[in-house]
């Protein structure tokens, strides 16, 4: 859980190579707010960059005279420190600030918040696992690219709510006035009506993997079903013809089964990917 807890939910439309970065990042991305160290930090490196870079030069110089090969090393190395130094001191280093906005991270969200994230991302998660997906049985572009945007979608939101949730908390905190009073209960009542929206979106998201799992559990069906010929055998050698029938006419209603179920997830997934999320009351696009 803990991993799945720090694992990032990515913008889809970064591109890969940045997405790819984010998701393997060597450390965890939760934290404090994404910004650049203080001013006198950067500073600090600069001055550091400066000194190693000018001491350096001169003590390569100085050995030079006396030994061609540890001059030529002192020379790397103090290359490779002063760069080091001049990087960090450059504004916008880190995952935290070049990619601010561009991640959301579900430890950073509140308990109401990491519930919906949590189904939503399972849901995805079904379909991009099922059998009919990887079989191409679905619109491939709802499922690779719609859904990515969907999850992404409702992360952002999500997000969002967590923050004005514990704007208001540290607001109730205050001493209470009627104006304040009236400012936090329309702020509530637009918040309440947001998440009602985003809730609504994760159950369409769990709807259409519902169809995939039933669509899954046919497909199964129909691969047993090929080796009915078998049984039909089995039962003509014993003579029993009312089982054979029974064996046949389950089969035929199974494989009009699969055909629904089938033909239920591919208009579905094209709902979803003619949906315009504008149209839902709260939900605008982070």
């Amino acid at each position: 859980m803990g991993d799945w807890m720090d694992e990032p939910i990515v913008d889809p439309t970064l591109a890969q190579r940045d997405r790819s970065r984010l998701l393997n990042a060597s450390s965890p991305l939760v934290g404090s707010p994404d910004r650049d160290p203080p001013p006198w930090v950067r500073w600090l490196f600069r001055a550091g960059a400066v000194v190693t870079g000018a001491g350096g030069a001169l003590f390569t110089a100085a050995v030079y005279r006396t030994d061609h090969e540890a001059a030529a090393l002192s020379a790397v190395m103090v290359l490779v420190i002063t760069m080091l130094l001049a990087g960090v001191a450059r504004p916008g280093m880190g995952h935290r600030s070049t990619y601010a906005g561009r991640y959301v991270v579900p430890a950073t969200l509140d308990s109401a918040a990491l519930g919906l994230l949590a189904r939503a991302r399972q849901a995805v998660m079904d379909v991009s696992g099922s059998r009919v997906h990887r079989l191409g049985l679905l619109d491939a572009i709802a499922n690779d690219v719609v859904l990515p945007e969907r999850l992404w979608e409702i992360a952002c939101l999500l997000r969002t709510h967590t923050e004005l949730r514990a704007e208001q908390a540290a607001a109730l905190a205050e001493v209470m006035t009627p104006e304040l009073a009236a400012v936090l209960e329309a702020q509530r009542e637009a918040l309440d009506l947001s998440v009602v929206a985003v809730a609504g979106r994760v159950r369409e998201l769990e709807a259409y993997a519902s169809r995939v799992r039933e669509a899954d559990a046919a497909l199964r069906v129909q691969e047993l079903q090929k080796s009915n010929e078998r049984y039909r055998d089995l039962l003509a050698k014993t003579g029993d013809t009312e089982g054979l029938r029974q064996l046949i006419d389950q089969a035929d209603a199974l494989t009009g089964s699969l055909r629904e179920a089938i033909a239920a997830g591919q208009t579905l997934d094209s709902e979803l990917a003619a949906g315009d999320p504008r149209r839902t009351p709260g939900a605008a696009r982070p």
